[in-house]
């Protein structure tokens, strides 16, 4: 009686230690959903089709200059460039994320 009491006792303890695991291997994969706008700092009219970079992905605005991704759960600094306009670096921090508008200057 006391080998099966301390078998099921060993199995349950490991079973805990891997679902733990799983849980953090999770969260590492974790993502959020990011959107913003761009806009023209002088005028404030939207960018249609500025490239905005972060990590290894490349997006594009659509028509109204909104453009949404998903990233991991770590701080970024994204990348927005459009022809004749200066390249503008935004950092990230995904935790603490909300809408923005990045504002184009022109060269």
């Amino acid at each position: 009686m006391k080998n099966i009491f301390f078998t099921l006792l060993i199995i349950c303890v490991t079973s805990i230690a891997f679902a733990g695991n799983g849980n953090s291997s999770n969260e590492k994969n974790a993502t959020k959903l990011i959107s913003g706008k761009i806009i023209d700092k002088t005028s404030g009219e939207e960018i249609a089709g500025a490239e905005i970079l972060i990590g290894d992905q490349k997006i594009y605005s659509d028509l109204n200059g909104n453009f949404s991704i998903s990233i991991p759960m770590v701080k970024q600094t994204a990348i927005v460039k459009f022809i004749s306009y200066n390249d503008t670096e935004v950092a990230i921090d995904p935790i603490s994320y909300a809408p923005v508008i990045i504002e184009l200057s022109g060269k």
